[in-house]
């Protein structure tokens, strides 16, 4: 039913239930961390596996890349939707349900021989992609207020650098322990970090949203979803032009539009386009699109890269094991900076963190052009860019989180990181198409293909930085006083603009 809604300043609408003590909030913090953690590696440690992957399914290259894409339908479709949820029902109770289904897909997949289970597998693992925005509700909850920017920062560096550690880790279980144990092992770690979650995890105020899950607003954001990664997942094996890639994109539009136009008449929507406008949220996605285009890129494909057998003439014929070990200066470099961002984040506008984080990742991918024929040239210039990667996860985390209204925490981070994730799935797109316009007569890309995925990269990063000057600079104040959504209300928000 349609209803006019507006974005106006009150109190907190979900006060808290206990005193703070800093030992809680300490202890809540770890554990959410730890949270974030079980699920980045889960999400990152099958990637480097899935050739071996693909020999234990029996099945094809093209079959064996559905265990990514249905893994990225399913977390971008049950991000925001469950990160709603959070909100309207109490983000504890949803985030144990999270990390139980992410431990049943482990269970599956490490079970599976055959590829529509093994798929089954990675699509109920998907749901573990709102374990981020119901950790940032959660602080939002549990954590003093003016430590909650230092406390999203630190989440969000160490989620990057369990993302990171799925790539190292990778070759030695397959090696070690058998390609079964990518899944045996975030089984077991992620259905003890939901017990202890439901036990030791303090309850907060329970739910901070009103109203009903949109069922309308659900599904068409699905469909649009499900129609847009589908053509940027598959458009290279498809065809960037055939009437399948380019259907699927129109559908994608059409159906947005009326996502869109259902959630701008709903009394209780999904995601309020209203807080989508507000200048904060909308720069800060923008750059969150750029950052995931250049990030999912990098950690991707330098990996590959690095496999690249020597007798193609540039390639340096590295082990999985070793490509991984190769990636932990950028992970070291990633976490530091994302851990000292948060506290920064209180002091320093996001605006300038974002411009300073994005140097480095500019001059590491320059660097990278230019140096890539030792294993060390290429660790150092990934570490450099761990610089910027860590900087900009946190304090576009912390934006994010400090510039919403506290019911709409969970649906609008979740959100964030799908925005992200689309920009890496156009990032893979762009990089996998240069790479085989560039394919040699043995089927590898040529060393100009790759120089030339390193210059796009940088040149995305240079238009990256110049889309963080658009993000204001200004005062969080919304500690005191967050924007709400009022029902019956039409008065505009005027909220000063946040610095984390």
């Amino acid at each position: 039913m349609p209803s006019n809604h507006a974005l106006e300043r009150s109190p907190d609408p979900a006060p808290r239930t206990r005193p703070f003590r800093a030992e809680g909030a300490q202890a809540s913090l770890a554990l959410l961390s730890v949270a974030s953690v079980s699920y980045a590696l889960v999400q990152s440690v099958v990637n480097p596996g899935l050739e071996a992957l693909r020999d234990h399914v029996h099945t094809s290259q093209l079959g064996v890349g559905w265990v990514l894409t249905g893994f990225l339908l399913s977390s971008a479709v049950l991000t925001p939707v469950l990160g709603r949820v959070g909100d309207q029902v109490g983000k504890r109770h949803v985030l144990v349900a999270v990390l139980a289904l992410l431990a049943l897909g482990s269970v599956i997949g490490a079970l599976a021989t055959s590829l529509p289970v093994l798929v089954l597998a990675r699509v109920l693992q998907g749901a573990g992609g709102a374990t981020l925005p119901l950790a940032f509700g959660l602080v939002r909850d549990l954590v003093p207020r003016r430590q909650v920017g230092t406390a999203v920062g630190t989440i969000a560096a160490v989620s990057s650098v369990g993302g990171a550690l799925g790539v190292l880790v990778a070759g030695p279980i397959v090696s070690s322990l058998g390609v079964a144990w990518l899944f045996w092992l975030p089984a077991i770690a992620n259905g003890l970090v939901a017990i202890a979650v439901f036990f030791f995890l303090p309850r907060s105020s329970g739910a901070t949203a009103a109203g009903r899950l949109n069922v309308g607003a659900t599904v068409t954001l699905a469909g649009t979803l499900v129609l847009l990664l589908l053509p940027l997942s598959l458009g290279q094996d498809w065809g960037w032009l055939s009437g399948r890639t380019l259907g699927l994109l129109a559908g994608a539009l059409a159906v947005g539009t009326l996502w869109v136009w259902w959630e701008n008449r709903s009394r209780h929507p999904l995601i309020d386009m209203r807080v989508f406008r507000m200048r904060p949220v909308w720069t800060a996605n923008l750059a969150s699109f750029l950052f995931g285009f250049i990030l999912y890129s990098v950690f991707g494909f330098v990996p590959s890269f690095l496999q690249v057998p020597t007798a193609t003439g540039y390639g340096l014929g590295e082990s999985i094991t070793v490509s991984g070990l190769l990636f932990l200066p950028v992970t070291l470099t990633q976490f530091a900076s994302g851990v000292v961002t948060g506290p920064l984040a209180t002091r320093i506008p996001a605006k300038a963190l974002l411009i300073l984080g994005s140097v480095p990742v500019v001059v590491s991918l320059l660097l990278l052009a230019a140096f890539h024929g030792e294993p060390w040239q290429i660790a150092l210039t990934m570490a450099i860019g761990g610089i910027g990667f860590g900087v900009g996860l946190s304090a576009l985390s912390a934006l994010v989180v400090h510039a919403v209204p506290a019911e709409h925490t969970g649906a609008v981070s979740g959100m964030n990181a799908n925005i992200r994730t689309i920009g890496g799935a156009v990032g893979a797109a762009v990089v996998t198409t240069i790479l085989a316009s560039t394919a040699r007569a043995d089927g590898y890309p040529s060393e100009g293909g790759w120089v030339a995925v390193f210059l796009v990269l940088a040149v995305a990063a240079v238009v990256g930085l110049t889309s963080c000057l658009l993000i204001p600079t200004g005062h969080q104040e919304n500690e005191s006083q967050d924007l709400h959504i009022g029902a019956d209300q039409t008065a505009e928000s005027t909220a000063p603009v946040p610095r984390s």
